[in-house]
């Protein structure tokens, strides 16, 4: 992905706006309302992310500074930038995944299938 245009930057955005809306219309809508913000700055991030990972690809996660007769080897600015946002991206991703109801409600809720080990201890205590 080389360099993009604003214009470009935005259409992307608005591309990935609308699917993790897609993926957050289970929710209700006053979540859906206070998700709104995140799913921004998500997709902002994602796209922006996508083109640090082009960036680094393209220059590698390091290269050669010249300044003069000084010369070392020192870490692409792309490289500093997304280690920094993906740690945030995360973070933030999994919010907005929090924001979703648990697929497999277990017996006790906590949204973990049951692997019938308890079951299994409670039945042989009830035995004697």
């Amino acid at each position: 992905m080389a360099k993009l245009s604003k214009k470009k930057q935005e259409e992307l955005i608005d591309i990935e706006v609308k699917r993790l809306e897609s993926i957050m219309s289970s929710i209700s809508e006053e979540k859906r309302e206070l998700a709104k913000g995140l799913i921004q700055r998500i997709s902002f991030m994602t796209i922006t992310l996508e083109i640090l990972e082009d960036s680094i690809k393209t220059k590698g996660p390091t290269y050669l500074f010249k300044n003069g007769s000084q010369q070392m080897i020192v870490e692409n600015p792309a490289q500093k930038s997304y280690n920094a946002m993906i740690n945030r991206y995360t973070t933030a991703f999994d919010k907005l995944m929090s924001l979703l109801p648990k697929k497999n409600e277990g017996e006790d809720g906590d949204g973990e299938d049951s692997d019938g080990f308890d079951e299994f201890v409670n039945e042989r205590d009830a035995d004697g």
